[in-house]
């Protein structure tokens, strides 16, 4: 995974990026190793340059120490600029390491990140078996052409060799938490001090205008029998707290019952959070989430107002948001809201009637976020169209990435200085209400819940 010091964030000012969210495992990364680990006899390592807080400078002497033979990096656009860098510290150590590029900017962007110098391969989509393949093929000397999903280069053209067929996620061998410092992972607003992600599902049927999904028409679900035994995999490393990962986990009601009465059948002790939509959930889901050891629930709220949802084609409603937050608070499951503002076309009296929602609402957290243009989105893709966007801003990046990524904003009626003006008075009116903070003290149980809240106050007032 690569640094993000040198990233703006994608949806709030930088000093908010400061607040610690705590360390997430590199989830795909380890799916990768746990593939190369079974179909191969490569020696696989990971290295979580954000936990790690690792410098280029340390990459230099691991380089030199370790001597790989190649070096897999995943990537977003918002991270591509130190990924560049990154592969200019490797083919700066050694030009014969292969470096091999994969993530949804490169699903976007191959011809462009397959065009750099320091870059040998790109794989795109779902890289478990390709890369195995691409490894196991340049070890053995021969023809990488035969590969399907991956760019390369001969003789200064690049070449495709189209593209892989869907994998079946029930195959893939469980990610190798093993491989990582797993203890060191946790969530600030967690109930344990380690914590994991564990993806029941890829995709997301879904598409919101904002939105790029990196697996789009491809929504694929796990076996229950498959999920329940990368559970059990991970309590016996002594991991009792799970972020599930998934876009959305309660698409389909059956199968989610079914999570959660294996769980409650075979005693699994454990807590966990989800991902969800307003309008995939009902009380019964909800009591069986709760059953089962559902601690929090994440909702994409995003708006107040029905015309900006419809706008974002997010196909809820705001009564659908009133009436899911109240019926998740009533099963006492906490309700987390993500919300989004400088949507285009959204004013000033429709930016504070979302914070004032917000906080009629009264959620456990909430995230506000600065809309931005992300590649391959609706929006971007319309602005492009009216030449709102002069010029196709990703694919410069893409071509040539800057120091400092600076995204460019959604909104076409406010500036960015306005809009972190709202965005700061958003967060300091809603977690500075005494009714707010009484609440989250009484739920404090523990010295690292009241060590963490209390940081996370400190560093929210700094902001």
């Amino acid at each position: 995974m690569p640094p993000t010091e040198t990233n703006l964030s994608t949806t709030s000012p930088d000093s908010y990026k400061k607040l610690d969210v705590g360390y997430y495992p590199p989830l795909g990364l380890m799916y990768l190793a746990s593939y190369l680990k079974k179909y191969s006899d490569h020696k696989v390592e990971i290295l979580d340059m954000i936990l790690e807080r690792t410098t280029l400078a340390e990459i230099k002497t691991l380089l030199i120490t370790k001597k790989p033979d190649a070096v897999g990096i995943y990537t977003t656009s918002l991270t591509v600029n130190n990924v560049y860098k990154l592969t200019a510290t490797i083919k700066e150590i050694d030009r014969n390491i292969k470096v091999i590029i994969g993530g949804p900017h490169v699903d976007i962007y191959p011809v462009e990140t397959i065009s750099w110098n320091t870059v040998d391969f790109v794989v795109i989509e779902e890289g478990e078996i390709t890369l195995t393949l691409l490894l196991n093929t340049l070890e053995e000397k021969k023809d990488i052409s035969e590969i399907e999903g991956i760019y390369f280069k001969e003789n200064g053209a690049i070449k495709f060799t189209g593209k892989r067929p869907y994998t079946n996620i029930d195959e893939l061998p469980f990610p190798t938490r093993h491989l990582t410092q797993y203890k060191k992972y946790y969530s600030a607003i967690g109930k344990n001090k380690i914590a994991t992600t564990l993806m029941t599902s890829r995709g997301c049927p879904y598409r919101c205008n904002f939105c790029f999904i990196q697996h789009e028409g491809r929504y694929k679900m796990r076996q229950v029998e498959n999920v329940i035994s990368e559970i059990k995999e991970c309590m016996n490393l002594g991991i009792n707290e799970f972020l599930f990962f998934d876009e959305m986990f309660t698409i389909n009601k059956k199968r989610v019952l079914e999570i959660c009465d294996n769980i409650i059948n075979q005693k699994l002790n454990i807590v966990f959070a989800i991902r969800s939509r307003v309008n995939t959930v009902d009380r019964e889901i909800l009591l069986r989430l709760k059953k089962a050891g559902c601690m929090r629930i994440q909702y994409g709220a995003e708006n107040a107002s029905d015309e900006i949802l419809k706008a974002m084609n997010k196909k809820i409603t705001v009564e659908q948001i009133r009436k899911a937050v109240k019926e998740t608070k009533e099963v006492g499951i906490e309700v987390f809201l993500d919300f989004i503002i400088g949507y285009p076309g959204e004013t000033k009296e429709q930016i504070m009637k979302t914070i004032n929602f917000a906080i009629e609402l009264d959620p456990d957290y909430v995230q506000f976020c600065i809309a931005i243009m992300l590649p391959k989105t609706k929006i971007y893709n319309d602005a492009l169209e009216s030449e709102f966007l002069k010029q196709d801003f990703w694919k410069e990046v893409a071509k040539n990435p800057v120091d400092k990524i600076i995204p460019p904003l959604a909104s076409n009626i406010f500036s960015r200085t306005e809009l972190e003006k709202m965005f700061r008075y958003a967060y300091l009116k809603f977690y500075l209400r005494t009714r707010y903070i009484l609440k989250r003290v009484s739920k404090v149980k523990n010295f690292t819940d009241f060590f963490r809240q209390i940081k996370a106050g400190f560093q929210l007032l700094s902001g």
